[in-house]
């Protein structure tokens, strides 16, 4: 048995990572039993993760902080530590900044 010391950020983002693959992989396995498209695809999703978030706008996580705290970009509460962005709201926000 191996010791794994992490912060807490680098717990953050290997769950998020994890459950990202969960995702992907049950994914696959509506698409194989089903034999037709899921009405949607993980890259589709309505609603992203934080570390998709950071990803998909190309912020510090600091930077999506201060922008939620601001108002600017909305975010929904899942549970006390996951966090949700709706694909379309990111989108408009970006729509925003680039007038």
């Amino acid at each position: 048995m191996e010791l794994l010391i992490t912060t807490l950020p680098q717990l953050e983002q290997l769950i998020s990572r994890l459950l990202d693959k969960q995702l992907l992989a049950l994914e696959k396995l509506l698409r194989t039993s089903s034999g037709t498209t899921p009405a949607f695809t993980v890259a589709e999703a309505e609603y992203l993760s934080t570390n998709q978030a950071l990803e998909f706008l190309h912020l510090s996580k600091p930077t999506l902080n201060k922008l939620r705290r601001q108002g600017l970009v909305h975010s929904y509460a899942v549970s006390n530590k996951r966090v949700l962005y709706a694909r379309q709201e990111l989108v408009q926000y970006l729509q925003s900044r680039a007038r």
